[in-house]
This record gives C-alpha cells, sequence and structure tokens, in this order.
C-alpha cells in the first residue's frame, strides 16, 4: 500500500535549464493532495533533494542550505504543497548522503512523521534512471518522469492507479 509519496525537484517539478516548473505541476500536486491511501488516509507529499551537501556540514550550514532551498520553492510557489516544509521536505544533507541511498528516504519518513511507514509503501518520483532502479531495488515504487509519463497531467491518476493496485 502506497502512504507516502517523495518527489525530486530538478528535472522532475522544475526544468533545471530554465528554473521554471514544468507545465501541470501546480494543478498535479492540487490533484495528488486529494488523493487517499486504501487505510482511508491522505496520501502523504514529500520533497527529497540533493540541493547541496555543505562542507563541514554543520547544524548550521545544514539550516543555511534548507533555508535556500526554501527560498527556490517560495519562487516556484511550491512550499504551499509541502506543508510544514519541516516535515515535508528533506535534503540529503540531513541525511548525510546523498540520494538514492536508503538513509535519505528513511530520514524523509521520519522528518514527515511517517517512520511507521516503511520505504514498500513509499512512491519515489524522479527523472533519474539509475534512482529509479536503486529505489525498486530498495523495494519501492518509482516512476520515471519523462519516461512513464511525459506530461504532470497524467501523474494523479498514474499515481492513484499505483497506490490502489499496489504495483512494485
Amino acid at each position: 500500500m502506497i502512504r507516502v509519496l517523495l518527489l525530486d525537484l530538478g528535472d522532475t517539478l522544475v526544468k533545471s535549464s530554465t528554473n521554471k516548473l514544468f507545465p501541470g505541476v501546480p494543478a498535479a500536486l492540487s490533484a495528488v493532495r486529494k488523493l487517499k491511501a486504501a487505510d482511508g488516509k491522505k496520501l502523504v507529499a514529500c520533497l527529497v533533494s540533493d540541493f547541496t551537501m555543505p562542507q563541514p556540514r554543520t547544524p548550521e550550514a545544514i539550516d543555511a542550505a534548507f533555508s535556500e532551498y526554501l527560498k527556490v520553492l517560495r519562487r516556484l510557489d511550491l512550499t504551499r504543497f509541502f506543508k510544514p516544509v519541516s516535515e515535508r521536505v528533506t535534503l540529503s544533507t540531513h541525511a548525510g548522503v546523498l540520494k538514492p541511498d536508503r538513509r535519505v528516504f528513511e530520514t524523509a519518513l521520519r522528518r514527515a512523521r511517517r517512520s511507521d511507514a516503511g520505504l514498500s509503501e513509499c512512491l519515489f518520483i524522479t527523472e533519474n534512471r539509475s534512482h529509479v532502479k536503486a529505489c525498486r531495488a530498495m523495494g519501492m515504487d518509482a516512476l520515471q518522469f519523462g519516461v512513464d509519463f511525459k506530461k504532470w497531467a497524467d501523474a494523479p491518476p498514474l499515481i492513484a492507479q499505483r497506490m490502489a493496485a499496489g504495483l512494485r
């Protein structure tokens, strides 16, 4: 059963070359917010990003990186979909490793207060083929933007279908 949706930002929700949202992202995220898992609870949607890994990785440097990332989200008007951001936005630097290391996704679950959910209850969406492959190897469900779907308008029904079917 899919209970948590984890989303990448760069080249998944945002075209990196233009720093603009792909068409249909806000409408898709609005639709996703209405989805419910098989247990009747709302699907939890979170961002998981490799944004930056400050060196040295001090608490102050992590906080500064997180603040910079939140500025990006505000500029893109995405913050509203991932509130509270302290729970729904995770940077790899929070885990101390880069995606697709399982610790990044486990950290995202803890931050989202879904430590009761296992990786097998997560769906990760990214454009990165190797991350999709690694996530599937960990027992997660994963979709590759640009391959499994090309338009964000197609994402909510695809996500709902995977939630209902429990596909892997």
